[in-house]
C-alpha cells in the first residue's frame, strides 16, 4: 500500500488532468456504473463534522471511501476546514492499493468539476470571473476557470477584507490577469460573466439584480441543508444543474431552503453532469445558469484511481 501526501498529488494531478478525468468520470453511465451512496455524517457539539464517503466506479474496478472532518472556524487557527484521508481499493479482492490526502484531493477536484460545468454552460466569451471567498477554493477555482475560458478580469470579494487584499496580492504574481479586491459582494458580482460561490455562509450573498443576463454561477460553498449563499430569485430565474441528484435532493441548501423543502426541490433541477455530456441540446448558454455542486465520493475515488495508475 502507497500513500500520497499532498506535493505528490499536486505533481500527479495537474488540474488539467483532473478536468479530462471529470470529464471521463461523468460520461459514464451513472445507473449502470457508479455506485454512491448519500455521506453519512456524525455531527459533533463543537459544531465539527466527521463524514464518510463510499463509491464504487465500477468499470474502473475500485471502491473506496474519503473519511473527512469540516471544521469551518479552523481559518482562525491557520488550519485547514477540510481534512482527511482516501482509501481506495481493488473491487475484485477488496485489497487496499492507495491512500492519499483528502484536502488535496478535495481543492483540486472540487474546482476541476466546476470548470468542466463552465465549459459546458457558460457563454464561450466568457471574460471576466468573480470570485466570492478566498480561501484554498478561491485559488483552484481561479486556475481551472482559466482554463476553459479566456478570464482577462477577476473581481474578488470575502466578508474578511484582508483576506481579499492578501488574495489579491498573492494571486496577481501567478496570473497574468488583471485581479481586483472589492469592498462589498454587489462590486464583485456585478459585470462578471461567472461567479463562483465558495464560502460556508448560512445567509444569501449573491441577489438576482446584481446578475448580468446570461451569467454562469458555481455554487460550490454551503454544502448542507440549512446553508445557502445564494438568494431564492436566482434559484428560480436560473437553468439549474446538479452533480448527483440525491445529493442535491438532501444537501443544497440553497435549493432546499429557496422552495421550502426537501421534496420539492426535484422539479428545479434541468438535469445533471452526466446529462449535460450526454445531451447537447439541454443547454441554452444565453440563459442564466446555475451549477450546484455537493462534491461526490467518486470524484474523489476517480482521482485516486487516476493516481494509482501514473504510480503504478
Amino acid at each position: 500500500m502507497k500513500y500520497l501526501d499532498q506535493q505528490q498529488i499536486k505533481d500527479l494531478l495537474p488540474m488539467t488532468d483532473c478536468i479530462a478525468v471529470m470529464r471521463n468520470l461523468f460520461s459514464l453511465d451513472p445507473e449502470k456504473d457508479l455506485i454512491n451512496p448519500l455521506r453519512p455524517k456524525m455531527m459533533l457539539p463543537n459544531g465539527g463534522i466527521l463524514g464518510m464517503m463510499p463509491a464504487s466506479i465500477l468499470p474502473y474496478g475500485v471502491m473506496g471511501i474519503k473519511i473527512i472532518s469540516v471544521y469551518l472556524q479552523n481559518y482562525e487557527k491557520g488550519l485547514s476546514s477540510h481534512q482527511g484521508i482516501i482509501h481506495l481499493f481493488d473491487a475484485e479482492n477488496g485489497m487496499l492499493l492507495l491512500s492519499m490526502d483528502a484536502d488535496e484531493v478535495t481543492a483540486i477536484r472540487t474546482a476541476a468539476v466546476s470548470a468542466l460545468m463552465t465549459d459546458l454552460l457558460a457563454e464561450n466569451g466568457a471574460e471576466t470571473l468573480c470570485l466570492i471567498g478566498t480561501g484554498t477554493q478561491a485559488i483552484t477555482h481561479l486556475e481551472a476557470i482559466r482554463l476553459v475560458r479566456p478570464i482577462k478580469r477577476v473581481q474578488v470579494w470575502s466578508k474578511n477584507q484582508a483576506n481579499v487584499v492578501r488574495f489579491v496580492q498573492e494571486q496577481s504574481a501567478h496570473h497574468d490577469v488583471e485581479i481586483l479586491a472589492c469592498s462589498d459582494a454587489e462590486n464583485a458580482v456585478r459585470g462578471a460573466d461567472i461567479v463562483c460561490t465558495l464560502t460556508s455562509s448560512a445567509e444569501p450573498l449573491v441577489f438576482n439584480p446584481w446578475l448580468k443576463p446570461g451569467v454562469h454561477i458555481n455554487a460550490v460553498g454551503a454544502s448542507t441543508p440549512n446553508y445557502r449563499e445564494l438568494a431564492p430569485e436566482i434559484i428560480f430565474d436560473a437553468d439549474v444543474f446538479v452533480d448527483n441528484y440525491e445529493s442535491a435532493v438532501n444537501e443544497a441548501g440553497d435549493l432546499i431552503l429557496a422552495v421550502g423543502g426537501k421534496t420539492k426541490v426535484r422539479p428545479l433541477i434541468k438535469g445533471d453532469i452526466h446529462a449535460v455530456l450526454s445531451q447537447p441540446g439541454l443547454v441554452d448558454k444565453s440563459h442564466k445558469t446555475l451549477f450546484k455542486s455537493l462534491g461526490l465520493a467518486i470524484e474523489d475515488i476517480a482521482v485516486a484511481h487516476y493516481c494509482w495508475q501514473k504510480i503504478s
